[in-house]
């Protein structure tokens, strides 16, 4: 095992039911005949020294069969329970979360955050709108922004297992409040965050339109 997995634990998020696509779990779809968690899983093994994933408490049996080698876990009723879970059960001083509704994402990426965060503190993959973008309020805008300030939020991401517990407990302590990345607990918890550039092809299927584009992707399975 290199020494660049050492210590690394992989945190799959994949608990989610696929409403918007409804085509059930993205994780067990499947590409060139494999579930997309099947192709990720290769993927991971080769940047961490252990794989967790969240699935639907109904999937874990299916799921623990398909991926042996890997620990499948019943995952929360949101994004942040299911994180939460993981990270209670990952043994790394580093955890690399990515979503399983990202499958195109490169080996290189995932080295490249983690080895970010090693050596800088919690990192990130970010994609640069490459256009101006606006802050709006009611319809309004409100303030404009250069391209070169602003990036969208991706996985993979890189934590510290003391920065990741830090940002949970911070999270505790604001009952119903609810994020749609693991980057705004960091920064909600005080954390700095580093920006890796982001892959253009990390496509996140969401909706049907792309799982249309989805084979045009599979090459990057592997």
């Amino acid at each position: 095992m290199s020494d660049a997995r050492t210590g690394v634990s992989f945190l799959m998020l994949a608990a989610g039911a696929g409403e918007r696509l409804a085509l059930g779990p993205k994780g067990l779809l499947e590409l060139h005949g494999r579930p997309l968690l099947c192709w990720l899983a290769d993927k991971a093994r080769q940047v961490a020294d252990e794989v967790l994933v969240a699935v639907p408490a109904n999937c874990v049996e299916a799921t623990s069969a398909l991926l042996p080698e890997c620990r499948v876990i019943a995952g929360g009723a949101n994004r942040q329970h299911s994180l939460g879970l993981l990270a209670a059960q990952a043994r790394g001083d580093w955890l690399l979360v990515h979503e399983a509704a990202r499958p195109f994402a490169s080996i290189a990426l995932f080295a490249q955050v983690i080895a970010t965060a090693r050596r800088q503190g919690c990192a990130g993959a970010f994609l640069s709108p490459v256009v101006p973008v606006a802050r709006l309020r009611d319809g309004r805008v409100v303030e404009a922004y250069a391209a070169s300030e602003v990036g969208i939020f991706l996985t993979p991401q890189a934590y510290s297992s003391a920065d990741m517990a830090r940002m949970l407990r911070h999270q505790a302590t604001v009952p119903g409040w609810f994020a749609q990345s693991p980057v705004q607990l960091a920064l909600a918890a005080g954390i700095e965050m580093h920006a890796v550039p982001g892959e253009a092809q990390n496509l996140k299927i969401t909706t049907a339109e792309d799982w249309r584009l989805a084979p045009q992707l599979a090459h990057l399975l592997a």
